[in-house]
Order: structure tokens, then sequence, then C-alpha cells
């Protein structure tokens, strides 16, 4: 604070202060209530003989400092804001852990204990059959969730929407299991006449890793991608790291991110996920994790897949081949007479519109989910056959 007037050290000097602490606010400056207060005391009239010793005067001065700064604190002290005396104000971390615990925290949240893929042809009935068991496993909300989706090369934020299904992933809040929904294949190239381009039938990887260690290839040269750095658990949890492949361990696939990337799994707009390769990738990092495949009439799924996927029959033929031995293979090792154990589920989407919620409730035994959740039945089998 500068240097303060002299008259305050005048006779009026209490009244004088008195009238500075009412009229300055809490958060303006002393100076400027005593200058009024002083203007306002002996405007017209003469200066006059000091009453009061000049110890007093300061002493009474340093009182209405205090009174001052005990009012400014209380209001800071509402408003969560640290003061420090004679120092910048410092920001406060009470809300961080610290540098070992964060990294620790990172670690056990980026795989789940329990993990459910279900997978299936494109129209296979896959996404009603993640999103039922998403909501009865508390891992999706029976109303949805609302999402922002990812921003785009230019940085422009990504619109807000409300995600009804489950498109992807869900996990419950306590991370104890998570529900993921793999198409065969996996991805979207804007429209379905694009979709059916031949190069991605060859591009199968190993294992759709978490959700925190993902990133599209064709994304991992934008600037603003490349400052969001990967979490550490991806690394020393998920062992998703440039080095992979020379270590015994795998980053899901063959193009496994470095330097600005490093901890990214990057992965093609639209693949295959090899369904056994997936359990092993899984497994090996502990993880309790079921294959489930959906199943739906060969004639009904190529006609739902030709009219919203890929427009190109042909091609669209080929893919569901692709789709069938993948999980053909799994079954063979994982199925209930799998020789390397029982991971693998197999759901008859006809089954499931016909028998309804008793076969449902099996399947959620077999899973091991306690539900009595029941989703609106519509068969979608019904515009796809003609009636005789």
């Amino acid at each position: 604070m500068s240097k303060l007037p002299r008259y305050i050290r005048s006779a009026a000097g209490s009244q004088v202060l008195k009238q500075a602490v009412q009229h300055s606010s809490v958060g303006g400056e002393l100076e400027v209530g005593i200058r009024w207060a002083m203007s306002n005391e002996t405007r017209g009239r003469k200066r006059q003989p000091r009453l009061l010793p000049r110890g007093t005067a300061w002493l009474l001065f340093a009182v209405a400092l205090g009174v001052y700064l005990d009012r400014l604190f209380q209001l800071m002290a509402t408003l969560n804001v640290a003061i420090s005396i004679g120092a910048a104000p410092s920001q406060s971390h009470d809300h961080l852990p610290a540098a070992g615990a964060s990294a620790s925290r990172q670690s056990s949240t980026i795989l789940p204990k329990r993990l459910i893929s279900v997978f299936g042809s494109e129209a296979s009935g896959s996404t009603f059959l993640a999103t039922t068991l998403g909501v009865a496993s508390g891992a999706f909300p029976v109303n949805g969730t609302v999402v922002t989706l990812p921003s785009d090369r230019f940085n422009n934020s990504g619109r807000t929407i409300v995600e009804r299904v489950v498109a992807k992933r869900a996990r419950s809040p306590d991370g104890a299991i998570e529900i993921q929904h793999l198409s065969l294949p996996w991805g979207w190239w804007g429209t379905k006449k694009r979709n059916c381009n031949m190069h991605h039938l060859t591009l199968t990887v190993d294992a759709f890793v978490p959700k925190a260690c993902f990133r599209f290839d064709y994304q991992s040269t934008w600037e603003h991608r490349m400052e969001e750095k990967a979490p550490i658990g991806c690394s020393e949890v998920a062992h998703i790291s440039g080095k992979s492949g020379g270590n015994g361990w795998t980053c899901g696939t063959s193009n496994c991110g470095e330097g600005a990337n490093e901890g990214y799994a990057l992965y093609p707009r639209r693949f295959f996920v090899n369904i056994t390769s997936h359990i092993e990738w899984y497994l090996q990092r502990g993880v309790d994790i079921t294959a489930v495949l959906s199943v739906r009439d060969k004639t009904i799924s190529l006609g739902g897949k030709t009219s919203t996927h890929c427009a190109n029959e042909t091609v669209a033929k080929v893919e569901e081949e692709q789709a069938r031995s993948l999980m053909a293979e799994s079954l063979r090792k994982y199925g209930r007479q799998g020789v390397k154990g029982n991971r693998v589920l197999v759901v008859s989407y006809e089954t499931l519109m016909s028998l309804q919620a008793p076969y449902l409730f099996d399947t959620y035994k077999m899973l091991g989910i306690e539900s009595d959740y029941i989703p609106e039945f519509k068969d979608g089998n019904e515009k796809y056959v003609k009636a005789k």
C-alpha cells in the first residue's frame, strides 16, 4: 500500500478510519476509502489541531486495518481461495494425489476386472445384445448416457449427444465390469459405399484394447491428439508400447504408437478383431473375459448389412464369411468343448426373439450377471421376411 496522507494522524483519525472501512469494498483498496473519508471530513473547514497523540492515531489505524483484513479473509475463505501474505497466492493441490498415487490410480483403472465382448457380423443383432447386457450388468444406464464426440482434425469440439446403445463399450462406475460391442468388421468410413473398400478385408487386429489406450492411426499425426499423452497404465499395466513385440507382449495391433503416440495402439478406420487372440490378450493381463457371439440368420443378416453398412453385396458376402470364420475359430478353442477352456458363448438372435425372457435370463446366469432386466423385444426379422 502506498504512503497514507498525514491527515490520518489528526484528531479526526478515528472517525475517518471508521468511514473509510464502511465506504471501501472488501476487494477495494483501503487507501481509496481513507482518502474519500478524509476529503469528506475536511471539506469546507480549516485544518484542526491534533487532539490525539500520534501513537494513539496509529493504533486506531492498525485496529481499522485489522477489521478490514478480517472481513477480507472471511470472504476469501467462503470462496475457497488460498491467501498468502507477503507472497504470490499459491495454487491448492489438495485435490490431486501424489505423483506415485496418481500413477497407481491410473494404472488400476485401465483394465476392467470382468470383460464381456459381444461379437457378431454387422446387422446380426449384436447392438441389441450388447446394450441389454450393458444395462443388466450396470455398465450402461437404461436411458442411455450423454457423450461428447471427439474433436475433429482442426480441434473443433465434437457434438454432445445422448447415446442410447452400446456402440463401442460401456463400463460400470466402479470399473468392475465392461461390455464391449465389436461388429465384424468394426469401424466406419462415412458411407455404406465407402465402407466396401476391399483394402480393410486384410486388416485383422489381435485385440480391441482399453479405451484409454486406443487411437485411430489417421488421427495420430493431429497436433492436438499428439499433445494428449496416454495414461501411464497403458504401458505399465496393458503393456502397450512402441517396444511391444520384442518383449513378449503385443499392443493389440501391428501399429504400436511411438514418440508422441507412445502408449497408444493405433487402429485403421475399419477392421476385424481376431476373437481368439482378443481373449488371450486380456487373459494374459489378468482380466476375466468372455466372448459372446451374436448369430442371426445368414440371409437376413446379409440383407441388413447391405442396406445399412455395405452397399456392395459381393464385398458384403466376403466380409460375412470372414466374420463366421473368426467366430468358428474361437468356438473351437474357447467354446464349451474347446481345447483351451470355456470362454465363448453363442446367443441366437432368433431364439432370443422367440423365447425372450427365459432365454435372456439363462444367458445372464451363464455370464454371471444377476439381473431381472427385460428389454423391449422387437423382432427385426419381420421386415425381411416376405409374407406368403
